[in-house]
């Protein structure tokens, strides 16, 4: 990502959740995030990351549809390209 140095990082279980959730009670469910993906890595005992790459993960992770369904634009393009091919003989 740009720009993003090491006094940038966000250190320990506490400021981690405070970030993400706005929530620090919620400490305890940073490592399952770590273990789903979520850019969260060990440094010196302690789980850190960097907050634009956790900007970026949680707006990837809370989009309005899946990752894997295609853009409504490209899905009207393949439903399209199918009706003209089942028209043509």
């Amino acid at each position: 990502m740009g720009g993003s140095t090491l006094k940038d990082l966000i250190r320990g279980d506490l400021p981690l959740a405070r970030v993400i959730f706005d929530d620090p009670r919620k400490r305890r469910l940073i490592p399952q995030l770590q273990r789903d993906g979520w850019p969260i890595f060990n440094l010196a005992g302690k789980r850190c990351a960097f907050p634009a790459d956790l900007a970026a993960h949680a707006r990837k992770a809370t989009r309005s549809r899946p990752a894997h369904e295609p853009s409504t634009r490209r899905r009207n393009r393949q439903r399209r390209k199918r009706e003209a091919e089942a028209a043509s003989p």
